[in-house]
Order: structure tokens, then sequence, then C-alpha cells
């Protein structure tokens, strides 16, 4: 069994009584599932921001990444990539497009997204000559 140290600290503050705090469904998962705190239908081709019911502060040097859960996308709900910097500090929500041809019926207390924490690192940005390789364009690999 694996033991893990925490790198950091992520400090959560309730919103909603209905609100279901972050959680791994295993220790050593990488994602942490997010919850609607609210029941609503989503319409075919309609984008919602989904509330978490959770205020969310991260460490400096820190970002929290919000991504889609493979079993929503397999149906057809996209979960817009979205970062949470560490001086945002407003409800977290999580923007949904519901691009199946079905409405998407959501309950209170649903998975509808993942969160990861991620470093951020200070990078220089240098205008220079960029060296060229044999890569190039999208699928470059030829795959």
């Amino acid at each position: 069994m694996f033991k893990f140290m925490s790198d950091t600290r992520l400090v959560i503050e309730r919103l909603s009584p209905a609100a279901v705090a972050p959680r791994k469904a295993n220790p050593s998962d990488a994602c942490y599932d997010l919850f609607a705190t609210e029941a609503c239908q989503v319409q075919p081709g309609e984008r919602v921001a989904l509330g978490t019911g959770w205020l969310m502060q991260i460490e400096e040097g820190w970002e929290i990444q919000l991504r889609g859960r493979s079993g929503l996308g397999k149906r057809g709900i996209e979960v817009h990539f979205g970062t949470v910097d560490h001086l945002y500090r407003q409800e977290v929500k999580v923007l949904v497009h519901n691009a199946s041809g079905q409405v998407w019926e959501v309950a209170a207390g649903d998975r509808v997204a993942q969160m990861k924490l991620a470093r951020v690192w200070d990078v220089e940005v240098v205008e220079g000559k960029v060296e060229p390789t044999n890569r190039g364009g999208l699928g470059s690999t030829g795959r």
C-alpha cells in the first residue's frame, strides 16, 4: 500500500448545504470527483455552468484543472477544460456542453467533472530562433 505525502493544501468553503466535497474514488487516483449541487436538465446543444457549491483556495504555485469524465464523454456530455488559479475565490463551476441528441438529466449529487491539482511552473519566455525538426502539423507522427 502506498502512503502519500501532501505537497500542498486546498481549502474549501461550503456555499450550499447540498454541496458534496471533492473526493477521490481511490487514494491513488489522479483526480477528485466534482458533484452538482442542483438538479437541472441540459438540453441537446446547450451549454451550462454547473455549480459545485464550493469556494476553493489553492496555494500559490498551484492550479486546479477542471476536466471531463470519460463516462459522460461517452454519452456526449463534454466538460470544457478549465483552470482555477490560486487567486480565484468565487464558486467553482463546471462548464458543460450537451453534444448528445438527448436531454441530460442532472441530479443534485451527480458526479459532473473531475479536478486535478497541478504545479504551475515559472517559465522565462524569450524571443529567438526556433530549431527545426522533421515533425510538423497536426498528426505529424503519421498515426
